[in-house]
């Protein structure tokens, strides 16, 4: 197997045994060169989360250390970098379980190179993501990801700015010097509203969260230019953009629905948006889908197990969860890097919550 050049790993490093290590057993970096067929230098600027590694090697290298259970020495890395060897993970609601799917991901990420993982809610209050991002300065993290509840806020648009380690923004596009990881939402809510279409709808409604943030202003956007390829009239009345929260969709869901001509299918454009909006079209009688379409913007486990299972738009958490982590350690090893931006695009699956609208 070939060596790259930059470091010579001594012909005698032989893997460790797998179980318990000891001092004699427990792996080294050396080992793990060896078992990966690079130099010491690679396998370090992986650890460390420098770009500059061919996406080859850096898998070889994690997978020669998940193999063998190579740990680094968090205390002596931590002393050399002055680094705490700590990422924060900021939440509007951690029990929304596609949000904790992306933690997940992005733990088992940085867990390989001794980084731990702290995470809050925010509960969606700009005051309190102030605080928090305050109280990370204090203990001195290292880095940390961010759903805002505001793109428009000037006080937490400035802590954002002037904060000392790097930061991630989740789905948010503002502001525009830091890192990101999105979701092209409007693609896939442009394939839910021509899939209604299709069928033979024309009133849809809308559902989404704050106005102000990048997933509602992505799908709305969506929702809109669906309507101009079809050359259909949007109707303002069917677009509800207030809260992110169960109980405001159920609210809005029903005003939808009470009203004189009301929609013949409703998209719930929001991670936690589709348990209220079932509730809501059982208190008016309704059936679904033979009296109401229903369109989810956020697979769940709520979507895939209601009868019958509700369409939805989703995308990769993993993905995201994944290249959070990546951009963290990326900036760490080298603060001069530039700007670094991943979209993911949304895709609709079709379940069995969507039929031809009643005569």
């Amino acid at each position: 197997m070939a060596i790259d050049p930059d470091s010579k790993v001594p012909k005698q490093a032989r893997p460790a045994q797998r179980g318990s290590p000891t001092e004699e057993n427990k792996p080294s970096i050396r080992d793990v060169a060896l078992l990966a067929g690079v130099g010491l230098g690679t396998v370090s600027r992986v650890i460390n989360g420098h770009p500059n590694v061919r996406e080859e090697k850096r898998k070889r290298v994690r997978d020669a250390i998940a193999r063998l259970g190579y740990a680094p020495d968090i205390v002596a890395q931590s002393m050399r970098n002055h680094r705490s060897m700590t990422f924060a993970c900021v939440m509007r609601d951690f029990t929304v379980p596609v949000l904790s799917m992306f933690v997940d991901s992005m733990q088992k990420e940085i867990d390989p190179f001794g980084f731990s993982l702290m995470v809050a809610s925010s509960y969606h209050d700009p005051k309190r993501e102030i605080e928090l991002l305050r109280g990370f300065q204090q203990r001195r993290i290292d880095g940390l990801v961010i759903a805002t509840s505001s793109e428009d806020d000037p006080a937490l648009l400035a802590i954002l700015n002037e904060a000392q380690f790097p930061i991630v923004l989740l789905d948010r596009e503002l502001p525009t010097g830091l890192d990101a990881v999105s979701v092209n939402h409007a693609v896939g809510i442009r394939e839910a509203v021509l899939h209604l279409m299709d069928l033979g709808h024309r009133r849809i409604a809308f559902l989404s969260g704050e106005p102000g943030v990048h997933p509602t202003q992505s799908r709305l956007e969506g929702y809109v230019d669906a309507h101009r390829l079809r050359k259909i009239a949007v109707d303002p009345l069917l677009i509800r953009t207030v809260s992110f929260g169960r109980d405001a969709a159920g609210t809005e869901a029903r005003s939808l629905l009470e009203q004189a001509v009301p929609p013949t299918a409703i998209i719930a454009g929001g991670t936690s948006l589709l348990p209220g909006v079932m509730q809501a079209a059982r208190e008016c009688g309704l059936v679904i889908p033979s009296d109401l379409s229903v369109i989810a913007g956020a697979d769940s486990d709520v979507a895939v197990l209601s009868t019958p299972p509700i369409t939805v738009v989703r995308w990769s958490h993993d993905e995201l969860g994944k290249a959070a982590a990546r951009f963290l350690m990326a900036k760490l090893a080298d603060p001069e890097l530039p700007c670094q931006r991943l979209a993911v695009n949304a895709e609709l699956v079709v379940r069995q919550s969507c039929a031809a609208p009643r005569s």
